[in-house]
């Protein structure tokens, strides 16, 4: 992955050198992984909103970062510029190659590759959080959420050598359990799906994630 060097947002920065072959840092070494900011590239995180300058006098969005909300990181680089803007859990990662100057209007480039879909999503997130459109509830994404939810929590007890009538009264609670045959219960099944899912995301199955 290439790589960024860190700058603080209000006080611009030579690069920071890694003592160790002279890298530069993707963050700041002397943060924690929770605080840091990472740059990802477009071509490894899907969720990456790549933005151009556009001649279109209908473009609802022009290039002023320090009015969008939430402007949490911003690094101009040799290959563009780079943002990341924040709502509560929500995090929108911007690239812009070229970037234009103050003001001018903006369209969002979307390559047409696997990741399509996903890309767009993401574009449209970013134009609902700079515009203030409301964003409706996904119901598929909260079934979703609840499911690797289920898997992770299935994993830990596996881990631990648990049963899996154990994970399974943890999970669904001991009356669901109680109520039919275990050997022939559904929820058996969905226990030992919900484990062997856990322990695929714990084998590399999590890098899906930065897909989206």
């Amino acid at each position: 992955m290439q790589t960024l060097a860190f700058e603080p947002l209000s006080t611009p920065a030579p690069p920071v050198q890694s003592g160790a072959g002279g890298c530069d840092f993707a963050a700041d070494p002397t943060l924690r992984a929770t605080e840091a900011d990472v740059f990802w590239l477009p071509d490894v995180r899907a969720s990456i909103v790549i933005l151009a300058a556009t001649p279109a006098e209908s473009a609802a969005l022009s290039f002023a970062p320090s009015d969008w909300p939430g402007l949490r990181a911003r690094r101009a680089v040799h290959d563009g510029e780079h943002l990341i803007l924040r709502s509560g859990r929500d995090e929108h990662q911007l690239w812009l190659p070229d970037p234009p100057q103050e003001g001018s209007s903006l369209a969002a480039v979307i390559p047409l590759d696997e990741a399509t879909l996903q890309r767009a999503d993401a574009a449209m997130r970013f134009w609902r959080h700079t515009t203030g459109q409301r964003v409706r509830a996904d119901p598929s994404s909260h079934t979703r959420r609840a499911r690797i939810d289920k898997a992770l929590r299935a994993l830990d007890g596996h881990l631990h050598g648990v049963t899996y009538r154990v994970i399974a009264e943890s999970l669904f609670s001991p009356a669901r359990i109680a109520a039919e045959p275990w050997k022939t219960a559904s929820l058996r099944d969905t226990t030992i799906r919900l484990v062997r899912n856990g322990v695929a995301l714990m084998r590399g199955g999590y890098r899906n994630f930065l897909r989206r």
